[in-house]
């Protein structure tokens, strides 16, 4: 009885001297959080990268407010080099705290990077150990990746969180880069992301927009959708809720621009595919609900034959705008951004299997029907034109 008791007091002591303490562990004021980086493609054809790392003293707090004018909140890096680990070892040389890539939110991809090929970039993305694969990746249209992360922005104190807030916006292409990633590794659709400018006005007033989408081929950019064209494929991808649609519905007169407005409830799209003659073919479905949020005709939408009217101008008005887009992606671009693709491998597996690698020269001539059917829920608490005179 004795010695049992003894083994039953012994056996702890012996379990906790096998454990051992965290020696390799980094304290959190010795880390640089890197909260946005960015690629581009320096003069002499090496990579450099941009860090956007946060200074934790000067960071605003809740009860502090907002943003923090006359105080420095961010540090911005830059370093060239031949590859992503290179560039990280040069810039941890020039900071006393590590390098921390796990709270970045935003990566930059730097318009003449992209159009060069990004393998490079999608290296370091892979590999290194903190780096995070929900972070959001963006294409700088027109400028470079560094000077959008050296841009400021008035709304915030740190402009990485300014892009992060409008990445999530529903009017925004929001692309992670597991999907982008996805898509770069697939046969059966191509890579797209957000694309951002900056404004026209003075670079000190910070101004960012994310009006416009990127196009990818395999891993170079080769276009851009512009705003209207980015909002058929947020509706592809069903994240169209709360964007507004305006159409002409009737013809200017004095008073009337002839233009209904609706802001979007629901969405969704549909695709389907057959096979012709051993060809594939497409159908494309885009559906809508809505409620009209401006009428500045002379119609009365209380009457069934105006709404039905105004319907049918909504859905035919943007037909058009997608095969506008769809020319654009699959003539020009040879883009597969809506994954057509995709859905084939799924539905005709044998006929992926065979032509897989000659994909994107099979897909420009792939014909594509559209149909869309946009559905009026409510017309509002004004029938007819609030400023249409009435009559005694």
């Amino acid at each position: 009885m004795i010695r049992l008791k003894w083994w039953t007091m012994i056996a702890p002591l012996l379990c906790l001297s096998l454990l051992t303490g965290c020696w390799d562990r980094t304290e959190i004021n010795d880390l640089a959080f890197v909260l946005a980086g960015g690629f581009d493609l320096a003069e002499n054809g090496q990579l450099e990268a941009t860090l956007q790392i946060a200074l934790p003293t000067e960071v605003p707090t809740a009860t502090s407010g907002g943003r923090q004018t006359g105080k420095k909140t961010i540090l911005v890096v830059s370093e060239k080099g031949s590859d992503g680990a290179d560039i990280l070892r040069k810039l941890q040389q020039r900071l006393s705290r590590q390098i921390f890539l796990g709270q970045r939110a935003v990566i930059i991809i730097g318009e003449t990077y992209g159009r060069h090929g990004i393998d490079q970039g999608l290296d370091q993305l892979l590999r290194w150990p903190d780096s995070r694969y929900n972070s959001f990746i963006l294409t700088a249209h027109g400028t470079t990746a560094k000077k959008v992360l050296h841009t400021p922005y008035l709304l915030e104190a740190i402009p990485a969180i300014a892009l992060k807030k409008m990445l999530i916006n529903d009017s925004t292409l929001s692309v992670k880069i597991d999907d982008f990633m996805d898509a770069v590794s697939s046969y059966d659709r191509s890579p797209v992301t957000g694309a951002v400018k900056l404004s026209a006005g003075r670079i000190e007033d910070g101004a960012f927009d994310l009006g416009e989408a990127a196009v990818y081929q395999e891993n170079k950019l080769v276009g851009f959708l512009p705003s209207k064209e980015k909002e058929i494929l947020i509706w592809w991808r069903e994240k169209l809720q709360s964007n507004t649609i305006t159409t002409q519905v009737e013809p200017e007169v004095k008073d009337f621009k002839g233009t209904v407005g609706v802001n979007v409830l629901k969405s969704n799209a549909h695709i389907s595919t057959k096979l012709n003659h051993g060809m594939p073919e497409v159908t494309m479905s885009f559906k809508a609900k809505v409620i009209v949020a401006q009428n500045d005709t002379i119609l009365d939408l209380s009457k069934a034959e105006n709404l039905k009217r105004v319907e049918s101008k909504l859905s035919s008005e943007t037909e058009k705008q997608i095969k506008n887009t769809l020319h654009h992606v699959q003539k020009q671009l040879k883009s597969d951004v809506f994954g057509f693709g995709e859905e084939i491998h799924i539905r005709h597996p044998a006929y992926w299997k065979q032509n897989k690698e000659q994909w994107t020269h099979i897909y420009p001539d792939v014909p594509v029907t559209v149909e869309v059917d946009i559905n009026i829920q409510r017309i509002g608490r004004t029938q007819s034109p609030a400023h249409e005179k009435k009559v005694n």
